[in-house]
């Protein structure tokens, strides 16, 4: 598995699938349930990078549905996240709503603020493709303070570029800079 996380670094796909698959594979072979459920993320990890959606949304929706069966809050949250990355590259804004909130709420009740750090902007910028600026804004806002709570100065950088922006739509020119 690490060494498919390797190549997918390195952008060499194929290579990628074929040591999660064969990660997969002996998963299955031993019942570790978990680690299955992370390598099908991680193969829809690739599919997603690869522009291959459908097969992507497969593998995200049987990770979540063992993560489920696990009671594994952290790995829900992590597959609805991705799964509403899917929905929003295709332009289903309102599926890809759906599961970042749901992603928000588990994050909520783990007390994971990265998680919800992620999320909180995931949901700004589909906002922001909407035009709902107003709404686009109190999302970012929302995490930007959460990622200045867990130090996450990258996160906080990304949050501000993307309120902004939000800013620049409206032509409020001043405020955005």
């Amino acid at each position: 598995g690490n060494i498919g996380n390797v190549y997918s670094d390195q952008g060499d796909y194929s290579k990628a699938l074929e040591y999660y698959f064969r990660t997969l594979k002996i998963c299955e072979e031993i019942g570790d349930k978990r680690s299955q459920a992370i390598n099908l993320g991680n193969i829809g990890v690739v599919y997603k990078e690869q522009g291959d959606y459908s097969k992507a949304k497969k593998y995200y929706f049987w990770a979540l549905k063992i993560h489920e069966e696990l009671d594994n809050k952290k790995g829900q949250a992590d597959n609805l996240g991705n799964i509403g990355i899917v929905y929003k590259e295709q332009g289903d804004y309102q599926k890809a709503l759906e599961h970042y909130f749901r992603a928000l709420k588990i994050n909520e009740e783990i007390g994971n603020k990265q998680g919800q750090a992620v999320n909180l902007g995931n949901i700004g910028n589909v906002y922001f493709n909407q035009g709902d600026y107003f709404k686009a804004l109190d999302h970012y806002y929302r995490a930007l303070k959460l990622n200045g709570e867990i130090g996450n100065k990258q996160g906080q950088a990304v949050n501000i570029g993307n309120i902004g922006s939000s800013y620049l739509k409206q032509k409020k020119y001043t405020t955005a800079e």
